[in-house]
């Protein structure tokens, strides 16, 4: 069962492994003062759809070396370890870049985050305006809706579409369909908007 309120949405649901995941990686960035957002496929996930993922997608603010050095420290600390390498420069070197650097519990390779720096203006859009959402007694924020639901439709394959649609549905009565269009325009997937009907 989901219920709205005036800034977040709550989930009357209990934790699965996956979950879990994310929140302990989460709380690390928490703890770090870390400005994050939670997009794409493990969104609809959170919101009841029924498939697999191997990766949880975050967005971070920009981060300095150092802020970043002490970050992977902490995160490395609590059981994590980066799959990409075990170089901090060359993992800086890869976000500075714009590429993702890769996260999973020691000795795991699936579930693993998938971490990289806001990029676009559409990245800066989805950390600023982020949605709460309360699961038990912790709180995870993700893209809104609206520009999640497009997005998934500039992604384009079977899945992303079905996840587009799933969110649609699910949030139909909650959603702005004119920031869905916006969005839609903007990442040129007009023709795609029909697919959420």
């Amino acid at each position: 069962m989901i219920e709205f309120s005036k800034d977040s949405i709550r989930l009357n649901r209990p934790l699965t492994k996956l979950d879990i995941f994310v929140i302990k990686f989460l709380s690390i960035l928490d703890s770090n003062d870390i400005n994050y957002v939670l997009v794409s496929g493990y969104v609809p996930i959170l919101f009841g759809r029924t498939r697999m993922t191997e990766d949880v997608d975050v967005l971070t603010e920009k981060l300095s070396f150092d802020k970043f050095k002490e970050l992977v420290s902490k995160i490395l600390e609590n059981g994590f370890w980066c799959l990409n390498t075990n170089d901090i420069n060359e993992m800086y070197d890869m976000l500075i870049k714009g590429l993702s650097v890769r996260f999973s519990k020691k000795d795991e390779v699936i579930p693993n985050i998938e971490m990289r720096f806001i990029k676009t203006e559409i990245d800066k859009y989805a950390i600023k305006n982020k949605v709460k959402v309360k699961l038990e007694k912790h709180f995870v924020v993700v893209s809104p809706l609206e520009l999640q639901i497009a997005y998934k439709l500039f992604l384009g394959s079977d899945k992303d579409i079905e996840d587009a649609r799933y969110l649609f549905k699910l949030f139909e009565e909650h959603l702005n369909k004119q920031k869905i269009n916006e969005f839609a325009r903007i990442l040129n997937v007009t023709d795609k908007v029909k697919y959420l009907e």
